[in-house]
């Protein structure tokens, strides 16, 4: 449950204070004498990056395989499409068959890299689970006086349970994702006028999809120094979810910086936001 002090904020008052936060974390670690924490992300972008390669050719090729069959299955192979007698009787049939296969190929690019991102995303997030954790507990150790202890077993433990975590919160996110793009493709086939209209709101509620979701991963190392099991965590963040979602706000804008995102949300994500997250919560407490 959310302490009276934080429900009595406004959800913009919370969201704004989880964004000051953040920007706060950078020198209350360098005072605290957490700096070392930093390390964690550039260490775990790398490991991901050496499991990473070749990924992205394999991925690519499966899913055009994919789609490759799931096109002949419904009679529009790209390379028969041209040569139909008996369809694609119009020019504009025709030039779309001529078509399909380079936007065939785009699109599978887009996809793989929208894959690509939500994928590191939270393996970065499993990853730097035990490390999440082990900041939390010292912030709260900083801030209430003390912390659960600390044993060997509770790396493995912290593991698991990002992996559980993280893979829940994967496929939720990524099942309100499809959600929201199969809503915009059936708006632009049945009202396209509508479809134009509520865009930027479908845009809106897909980026505040992928902010609340990390900013549930990054809560729950910290409610896991209260003792929640991940089930009650998530049930909490979303009482608190004005608060993930500015903690989540700030890793989706480095992710989104073109190029480099992936690194500068390594390197400024994770650990900022785990100290911000635990201050908000223990502070309040």
């Amino acid at each position: 449950m959310a302490s009276p002090r934080t429900s009595a904020l406004t959800p913009l008052t919370q969201f704004l204070s989880a964004i000051r936060a953040w920007f706060g974390a950078f020198g209350y670690m360098r005072r605290q004498g957490l700096s070392a924490y930093h390390l964690a992300g550039p260490a775990a972008i790398a490991a991901i990056s050496l499991a990473g390669v070749g990924l992205t050719g394999m991925l690519s090729e499966q899913i055009r395989r994919g789609l490759l069959v799931g096109l002949d299955a419904i009679g529009l192979n790209p390379d028969d499409l041209g040569t139909s007698p008996d369809g694609w009787w119009t020019d504009a049939y025709l030039w779309g068959a001529s078509q399909l296969d380079w936007m065939l190929e785009w699109g599978v690019a887009l996809l793989v890299l929208w894959l690509k991102v939500k994928l590191t995303k939270y393996l970065l997030l499993t990853l730097m689970a035990p490390v999440m954790s082990a900041l939390a507990g010292a912030v709260r150790k900083r801030e209430v006086g003390s912390a659960p202890p600390f044993n060997a077993g509770q790396l493995l433990r912290d593991l698991l349970r990002g992996v559980r975590t993280s893979s829940v919160l994967l496929l939720a996110e990524l099942g309100l994702s499809f959600a929201l793009a199969l809503s915009g493709l059936l708006l632009t086939v049945f009202a396209a006028p509508l479809a134009i209209l509520l865009s930027p709101a479908l845009l809106v509620g897909s980026w505040m999809v992928g902010a609340y979701f990390y900013g549930a991963a990054v809560f729950d190392a910290v409610y896991e120094q209260d003792g929640l099991d991940w089930r009650t965590s998530i049930r909490r963040g979303w009482s608190d979810r004005a608060r993930l979602l500015g903690i989540g706000a700030v890793f989706s804008a480095l992710l989104a910086v073109p190029f480099v995102g992936v690194f500068l949300a390594a390197f400024l994500g994770p650990m900022p936001c785990t100290t911000a997250a635990a201050r908000l919560t223990h502070s309040a407490s």
